[in-house]
């Protein structure tokens, strides 16, 4: 190789080091200027700690616990999130509602409502199910019982009236709210043998309502019939419940044997029928009150997956028949701990008293089987048939048996008119 070559050859080698370490300084200066902006793009962006399948979003407007794998909650999960829960009892009137709301109104967590779609009617006037305006009081009504807001001084003053005065003569046992029959409403607790309507002087005052609704009881029960709800169904129940991010809700959809409910429905004035021979007005009552059920079933069964462990059918019969069985049932359902007091309570309220004294000096005990199965020694067949041919579908849905004419076994009460699996009920398995 010629020295001139050489000389090129050491110039070509230099060249090459001084690429190389220039190649080595970019990199190095790319890496870092990488990395400040990643960093810069991860500090302004929201903070998201995983943990136990949860996502704690804590930079956005409102931070929420979201579950990744489903956007309903475990059982106490609610709880634990310090919301408002709620269990609303809905049914048909005459479906056995008074006697299941009365199980959740003796459990000393429970705040009870009786029928508070009561003070939207009187408020409006009348029970308007299709008026706007009776659509809006009973919204904002419901809205802010299902997180403890009495909404206003009227509102307020309705339920010390109702309270007060419609059902002063109401036995203690049978009281429509014990909540409100108690301190600090009332002198003495109606467990007390001084409790009478007379020491519940102190009237209602609507922040007192709310503070003591909030802190002294863990769960708001209420009681709703279908034809006092806008638009005689449950959508505008559920809706609140999905919308609001303050208050929980679980529905107990309880139903009855429409041989049962219809009766005992034109035995309280419902309806009357004079036709004896077309029963007119039976005919229309049963084509009604079925329909209206088996809407209230649609919407059930077309629900999200989410609505399953927050949804229970339960038909009357069933708690009647074996009420503490029933109880348990109830309590596992709505997460409430058993109460050694209203298991006692539930099993004097479902038995009558054994001798004649004991029933005349407690006229509020009555055999809840006995007043399931009355119908079939009430109750002509013919008007049985009437009302199996208009709620036969329901009936089938609802695991209800027909008797198609056969008097004989609707007169033998040994002989259960219920299948033990029913359609309905499967829907809300998982």
């Amino acid at each position: 190789m010629s020295q001139q070559e050489e000389m090129s050859y050491r110039r070509f080698r230099r060249c090459l080091r001084c690429l190389g370490q220039g190649y080595f300084v970019a990199s190095v200066l790319m890496f870092l200027v990488s990395t400040i902006l990643f960093l810069s793009m991860y500090i302004s962006m929201p903070h998201i700690e995983k943990n136990n399948k949860k996502v704690q979003v804590s930079g956005l407007p409102s931070a929420r616990v979201i579950n990744i794998n489903s956007r309903s909650q475990g059982p106490g999960e609610g709880m634990a999130s310090g919301k408002r829960q709620n269990l609303i009892i809905v049914a048909h009137g005459r479906s056995g509602s008074s006697f299941t709301g009365n199980i959740f109104n003796h459990h000393p967590s429970v705040f009870y409502l009786f029928e508070p779609y009561q003070t939207a009617e009187r408020l409006h006037g009348k029970v308007e199910p299709f008026d706007k305006d009776y659509e809006a009081k009973s919204l904002e009504w419901m809205n802010g019982l299902l997180k403890c807001d009495f909404v206003s001084p009227r509102h307020t003053q309705d339920l010390d009236h109702y309270y007060r005065k419609v059902m002063r003569r109401e036995s203690r046992h049978t009281q429509a709210s014990l909540a409100l029959s108690s301190p600090p409403f009332c002198r003495f607790s109606t467990y007390d043998p001084m409790w009478s309507q007379g020491s519940c002087k102190e009237t209602f005052d609507q922040k007192m309502l709310e503070q003591v609704c909030k802190t002294n009881y863990s769960m708001t029960v209420m009681k709703a019939l279908f034809g006092r709800m806008p638009q005689t169904n449950i959508k505008h129940l559920i809706q609140m419940c999905d919308a609001s991010s303050e208050f929980e809700c679980k529905i107990l959809f309880l139903v009855r044997d429409p041989r049962g409910v219809i009766p005992s429905s034109q035995a309280v004035n419902f309806f009357r029928d004079r036709d004896r021979i077309g029963l007119s007005r039976t005919r229309e009552f049963s084509y009604l009150n079925c329909k209206r059920t088996e809407e209230n079933l649609d919407i059930l069964r077309s629900l999200p997956a989410m609505w399953r462990k927050r949804i229970k059918i339960l038909r009357y019969e069933d708690l009647a028949l074996n009420p503490s069985k029933g109880l348990a049932k109830l309590l596992e359902f709505a997460e409430l701990p058993m109460n050694d007091a209203l298991s006692k309570w539930l099993h004097l309220a479902s038995h009558k008293g054994e001798t004649k004294v004991e029933q005349d000096a407690n006229p509020w005990r009555q055999d809840s089987a006995e007043g399931a199965n009355r119908w079939r020694w009430k109750v002509m067949p013919y008007d049985i048939t009437v009302i199996e041919h208009y709620c036969k579908h329901v009936m089938k849905l609802l695991g209800y048996k027909r008797l198609n004419l056969s008097y004989e076994i609707q007169r033998q009460i040994d002989i259960s008119l219920t299948e033990d699996d029913f359609e309905a009920s499967r829907w809300l398995v998982d």
